[in-house]
């Protein structure tokens, strides 16, 4: 069996056409066309995002037909190293942490406008409510990513260790 008739036979598990089976692993649908047609043989990229794009899927057989088209065993990317993802995690609470400063900020400015006379106190005090919401909110978010950051790296250690 090729490995064109291997992803023919992919798809109809999956119960897919070639346009749907080729928008979710994001390729043009012309490409799995060919494949399964026996025109083109699937490039590693296409093999790649294949497996990227279905977890149960066996690499083994999709490959060299060896074993069950469905694998229980789930892929696990060691491409990425913990450090990477550190990286990767620390950009979003960066990002984080520059939203709560500039509200912090917008906050103090909004105290120091409504602290004198104006004809607009209201109008401030009410943007001032939902600058410090916002600031909670922010807090709030930094929090939970701070945790999953923290849990995604104990995950990758256990990971590297084993």
């Amino acid at each position: 069996m090729t490995i064109n008739y291997r992803i023919e036979l992919l798809i109809n598990a999956l119960e897919l056409n070639n346009n749907s089976f080729s928008t979710r692993i994001g390729v043009n649908s012309t490409v799995i066309h060919n494949i399964v047609k026996g025109r083109n043989a699937p490039s590693y990229d296409v093999l790649q995002k294949i497996l990227s794009s279905f977890d149960n899927i066996s690499a083994d057989w999709l490959i060299t037909e060896k074993g069950e088209m469905i694998s229980n065993t789930k892929r696990i990317d060691y491409s990425k190293s913990s450090t990477d993802l550190n990286t990767s995690l620390a950009e979003p609470q960066e990002k984080m942490k520059k939203k709560e400063d500039n509200l912090s900020v917008q906050v103090h400015s909004d105290e120091n406008q409504l602290s004198g006379t104006c004809p607009n106190c209201s109008a401030l005090k009410h943007a001032l409510e939902q600058t410090e919401r916002a600031l909670k909110h922010a807090e709030s978010e930094i929090g939970a990513r701070k945790e999953t950051i923290l849990l995604l790296t104990d995950k990758i250690n256990d990971l590297t260790k084993k």
